[in-house]
This record gives C-alpha cells, sequence and structure tokens, in this order.
C-alpha cells in the first residue's frame, strides 16, 4: 500500500489540485466580437502580389506568379 501511495497517490493528488487551480481560475481574456455588433477594425488584404516563383527555364520570363484571380487577373 505504501508502494502504492507513493508512485500512484501523491501524482494523482497533486495532477488534481493542479487541475482543479487552473481550471477554476478566470484569467484576462479578450473581448468576443458579436455578429449584431459594428465591424470597427479596418479591412487586411492577405495576398501575395507581384512575387514571381520559379526561373523560368532559362527563358528569362516565370510562367508562373503569385497574384490574380482564378482567371488569372483581377
Amino acid at each position: 500500500m505504501e508502494t502504492l501511495g507513493i508512485f500512484i497517490g501523491i501524482p494523482v493528488a497533486m495532477f488534481a489540485l493542479l487541475a482543479a487551480r487552473t481550471l477554476t481560475q478566470k484569467g484576462p481574456r479578450a473581448a468576443v466580437y458579436q455578429m449584431s455588433e459594428r465591424w470597427t477594425h479596418p479591412p487586411i488584404l492577405w495576398a501575395a502580389i507581384d512575387e514571381s516563383i520559379g526561373g523560368g527555364h532559362g527563358h528569362g520570363k516565370s510562367e508562373f506568379s503569385v497574384g490574380g484571380g482564378a482567371s488569372g487577373n483581377w
């Protein structure tokens, strides 16, 4: 019983105390955006523009580029 208490009981008790402490504390949280609220932040465009890919296989011009849409230009 002493061996079980040392190798199982103590770690389980420590884990339970740590879990109870971390799960019951409320930390600082950012405000949650609600769909009914007005959006106040400026738009952000995440796009790669005018970035070349590949070396063009020695022809001087790359056949691949990053940017544009599904039709190839916007």
